[in-house]
């Protein structure tokens, strides 16, 4: 990713959570420009590239949707949208491009908690706070949030804190980045994440990415070239789901682990159904040789940990869109 000389927006832009909900921004720079507070709107010129929902009545913060280099949509629409005869209405949790845990300090982070098929979780929510700031160049922009998760049953009751930071470009083929660093903050006691097949940093793929179903037209491999549903549970530096998307066009989705992460490199809740997750925290659940509280992540109150991913969004297989060299590059290694 190219460095950027800063713009500042009126220095940084600090919102709390009430102004954030009731004033909208609207900044432009270089190319790119960023509007609202709900969702926050991503354009590059007239093009709309992503939304950051903030997820109120969702239970977690989202992007949604997701425009890649064919300028067609590449997650899911349902639940945010309906009418698409060729998706799937399952899993209603699985919105767009978020972050999510299933188990943390007892509390479900991951479901919604208005399904009812999952009456018997005891769930939380990730309320967003607001935005921390904007940063925009001629080559990518940089928006930071906060939030909060919060017991669903007592929504004054914190369980910890977060802040976002996602930086997004171009490739110069087109494909569009997104750098990721999420940092879990234990300010309101001990924080553990238990071991669980479900979280962290997840995508719901369009239908023609999946590997089973009428539409499928995808596979998956991972960074030790390891391919379709052997794919899940493994730990793998990076991973890429590719197929075509709506129109036809070849296209795919990598995510890559950072080594700097715990536990690098991650396990993979990689599923045929257009579901993948990096997940560092299921070990007891992706090795059943192990204990299954093998991937229990404590925080100790007071302390934090920070998680980085890159997401691409590319034309082509994972050869024609240089994934492994970008991933080289990326990590140092």
């Amino acid at each position: 990713m190219k460095t950027f000389s800063s713009l500042f927006l009126s220095t940084t832009l600090i919102f709390s959570a009430a102004v954030a909900h009731s004033q909208g921004i609207g900044h432009s720079g270089a190319g790119w420009r960023i509007t609202g507070t709900d969702p926050i709107e991503i354009y590059y010129g007239d093009q709309h590239v992503t939304s950051y929902n903030a997820g109120v009545e969702e239970g977690k913060p989202f992007f949604y949707p997701l425009i890649g280099p064919t300028g067609e949509n590449m997650t899911r629409h349902w639940p945010m949208k309906e009418g698409f005869d060729d998706e799937a209405t399952d899993h209603i949790h699985h919105r767009g491009m978020w972050y999510g845990l299933g188990k943390v300090n007892g509390l479900d982070f991951w479901h919604f908690h208005g399904d009812d098929s999952k009456k018997d979780k005891t769930f939380g929510i990730i309320r967003h706070k607001g935005m921390n700031g904007v940063q925009m160049s001629s080559d990518d922009i940089i928006f930071k949030t906060k939030s909060e998760w919060l017991s669903y049953d007592d929504q004054e009751k914190r369980i910890m804190s977060d802040r976002r930071e996602f930086e997004i470009s171009y490739r110069e083929d087109g494909a569009l980045v997104i750098d990721t660093k999420i940092t879990l903050i234990a300010d309101a006691g001990d924080v553990t994440i238990h071991d669980d097949k479900e979280g962290a940093w997840s995508i719901r793929t369009i239908p023609t990415l999946r590997l089973e179903g009428d539409h499928a037209k995808g596979n998956i491999v991972n960074s030790d070239d390891i391919e379709g549903k052997e794919a899940w549970g493994k730990r793998a530096k990076w991973v890429d789901y590719y197929g075509t998307d709506r129109a036809g066009n070849p296209v795919g989705i990598a995510i890559f682990d950072n080594p700097e992460n715990p536990r690098y490199p991650t396990w993979w809740h990689a599923r045929h159904y257009g579901l993948f997750t990096a997940n560092p925290f299921g070990q007891g659940h992706f090795e059943k040789e192990t204990p299954e509280d093998a991937g229990n992540f404590t925080i100790k109150n007071g302390e934090e940990v920070t998680f980085q991913y890159r997401t691409i969004f590319h034309k082509g297989t994972p050869e024609e869109a240089s994934i492994a060299e970008s991933f080289k590059e990326y990590s140092g290694e």
